[in-house]
């Protein structure tokens, strides 16, 4: 290769990631992210990675009560989320956060480690039946402090859910509010429950996160770093590739193989569509048949085990049983997903003559 052509490919291969990144802000609203640069991102990439030891500390080895390692997690969870996720992704500067975000990321992140410092002492607080009335006469001392705690943290964690996922998941919140108070509850008992238990913010969802989720993205992340996607196209292409309709085949099998280390369909969309689209369109399938067939499996791959989607985990806690027995549940499943689309771009590489 040309002394020319091997210094043009860094800048290549900067420009795909460049494409790729922006078309995951484009579709992908948790890729809508702040744009760090120089120190900035250094510092922030140290607290990303200080925030993974963590888990996998807590995970393994943290002894803590449920509630202190729950209120911590979420603590932390606020700082990187309002250091990574602007109001709006239009609203995007590099080095840039707002002083309303670094309000809403102190007030929100000191809500829930002032809990998780002083749990013991608000043990006997929670569990007084005085709580219902913080403002009255039979009311602990500073009862009406923790009421004002759980709603700026519970008002924060709801602004940056609002950032990351999107209003439709508040507005079912919200419904479900108003039937609450509907129903005659106080809303120091509202708060309590919300805030403080463990059937509120702290409930299942947020368990199985701590506990599994964020560890199982941690080691997908470093499985994805040792470039492993583009192992699975090359396999894809060796154990297909020469077949009839072959890139389409490509796009199937690959985004099965990426799906088993990524939780995120764009992303997988993105990182094996940006070679199978292009090959599948030069075959002589049309864009919308190439556009559908890898969107349509990068989907499928949350389903295919080792790591699927968050509903798995979700599943596993909810029924009581392990995460190895959902897994092996939807093998089956998975496998006839994807024979079906394999299938179907066999035969329309069959009735296309390609």
């Amino acid at each position: 290769m040309r002394e020319k052509d091997r210094n043009a490919l860094p800048d290549v291969e900067t420009g795909a990631a460049a494409e790729m990144d922006e078309v995951m802000r484009k579709f992908d609203r948790e890729s809508a992210t702040r744009v760090w640069e120089g120190t900035p991102k250094r510092v922030v990439s140290v607290i990303t990675a200080l925030f993974s030891l963590y888990c996998i500390w807590s995970t393994l080895w943290s002894t803590a009560d449920l509630p202190i390692r729950l209120s911590a997690f979420l603590g932390l969870i606020i700082i990187m989320g309002y250091l990574n996720y602007p109001v709006h992704k239009g609203h995007v500067t590099p080095n840039a956060m707002p002083w309303y975000d670094v309000a809403l990321m102190v007030l929100g992140a000191g809500s829930f480690f002032y809990y998780c410092l002083n749990y013991k002492g608000l043990v006997m607080v929670i569990t007084s039946a005085a709580k219902i009335d913080p403002w009255g006469e039979s009311a602990v001392d500073g009862a009406w402090l923790y009421i004002v705690l759980g709603i700026v943290g519970i008002l924060c964690l709801a602004e940056l859910c609002r950032r990351c996922v999107g209003l439709p998941i508040l507005f079912v919140v919200g419904a479900l509010m108003i039937y609450t108070f509907a129903s005659g509850q106080s809303l120091a008992r509202v708060i309590y429950t919300l805030f403080y238990g463990t059937s509120g913010v702290m409930a299942t969802p947020i368990q199985v996160c701590a506990k599994f989720i964020a560890v199982f993205i941690i080691f997908g992340s470093f499985l994805e770093r040792t470039g492993i996607s583009s192992f699975f196209i090359d396999l894809a292409n060796c154990a297909a590739g020469s077949s009839s309709g072959g890139p389409a085949k490509v796009a199937v099998i690959s985004s099965a193989l990426c799906g088993m280390v990524s939780g995120s369909s764009v992303g997988n969309t993105v990182t094996t569509g940006s070679v199978t689209i292009p090959m599948m369109k030069k075959t002589g399938y049309k864009g919308e048949f190439a556009a559908a067939v890898e969107a349509a499996a990068s989907t499928g791959g949350q389903i295919m085990p080792p790591i699927m989607g968050a509903a798995a985990f979700l599943m596993a806690e909810y029924m009581d049983t392990t995460y190895a027995t959902v897994a092996l549940k939807a093998i089956l499943p998975a496998l006839l997903y994807f024979t079906g689309i394999f299938l179907s771009v066999h035969l329309e590489a069959k009735r296309l003559g390609l």
